[in-house]
């Protein structure tokens, strides 16, 4: 079997009345026939996708969709027909969303013969049986799938998709997960500009961060500013910060789980000076392809607990 990989497609951007990117638009890759189908882009994410395929390709493809918290229930495109079919369920809770679609189709019946969907989190089975001639992959860097569209007949022939950037994501928290008071900054911002810490020798004491958001610096602090400060500067736009490292510990005299020291690195592989005492469980607060634009956290009288908001690199 000849096999040509096509990972070239064209791109289009949906734009709104006050002339903004919406989202944006690969066309669909397949073969030919079929009459167009298309589920537009009023959604927020995909929730699942059933797949109805037997050994002359692809029968139906169907999505369902959530907007604004509420289900959508997408159409069939295509018809049923004798063989398997298969669901696939994204864990939204679990912050999973469809990042890429790989295929191949036969140029001959220009029907889709096989079908395998990637998340953030996991890839799929690939579903069908791969003997078509011409494989491909539909999906762009740093950006998830909204929205499907494409042309289908008694087979489901090609595969287009709307895309807008990804969300950010949470992780979790580290440190004392119950001492002080809650804290969260969110995640809506661009990057980092600086880092402030406060330690003593014993513990971290306070966080301030300089964001940018839209060009503009938007400064947040929580803790105590009892002990000594330094500062670290990441050079945004040209550079992000991309990982948190450090230790938490109980403090002897009183058992109070608290964050020890902290270690920041950039998308340049500049490291910061180690801030405070190193003891007790390391962590790493770190997302291959990410950047952190956000901290959350809990704070009393030491910095008791530390957690992070990633966003993708969007490569050109």
């Amino acid at each position: 079997m000849f096999i040509i990989y096509i990972c070239f497609f064209l791109t289009s951007a949906i734009i709104d009345s006050n002339g903004l990117a919406m989202a944006q638009k690969l066309e669909p890759i397949g073969g030919k026939g079929g009459k167009q189908w298309d589920d537009g882009i009023d959604h927020d994410y995909v929730t699942k996708v059933y797949i109805r395929g037997g050994r002359e390709g692809i029968h139906y493809i169907k999505f369902n969709y959530v907007k604004d918290g509420q289900s959508i229930d997408g159409l069939i495109h295509g018809v049923s027909g004798d063989g398997f079919t298969h669901t696939l369920e994204i864990d939204q809770s679990n912050y999973e969303h469809i990042v890429s679609v790989d295929g191949y189709y036969d140029d001959k019946t220009g029907v889709m013969q096989a079908l395998q969907f990637k998340t953030n989190l996991k890839t799929f089975d690939l579903i069908g049986y791969p003997k078509g001639t011409s494989k491909f992959s539909l999906g762009v860097d740093g950006k998830i799938i909204i929205g499907f569209y494409g042309f289908s007949g008694r087979f489901l022939n090609s595969l287009g998709a709307y895309l807008r950037k990804a969300p950010p994501t949470k992780s979790g928290l580290v440190g004392g997960l119950y001492g002080g008071e809650y804290w969260d900054d969110g995640p809506n911002y661009d990057g980092v500009r600086k880092v402030y810490v406060t330690y003593t020798n014993y513990l971290i004491r306070s966080i301030s961060t300089d964001y940018d958001k839209d060009g503009q610096v938007v400064t947040s602090s929580h803790g105590s500013k009892n002990g000594e400060t330094k500062e670290f500067v990441i050079d945004y736009p040209n550079e992000y910060l991309t990982s948190v490292e450090g230790t938490y510990n109980t403090i002897p005299e009183d058992g109070v789980l608290v964050v020890r020291s902290l270690i920041f690195k950039t998308s340049k592989g500049r490291i910061s000076p180690t801030y405070g005492f190193v003891s007790g469980t390391q962590f790493v607060l770190e997302s291959q392809g990410n950047v952190i634009v956000g901290f959350y956290g809990r704070d009393g009288g030491g910095f008791d607990a530390i957690g992070v908001y990633f966003s993708p690199i969007i490569t050109p």
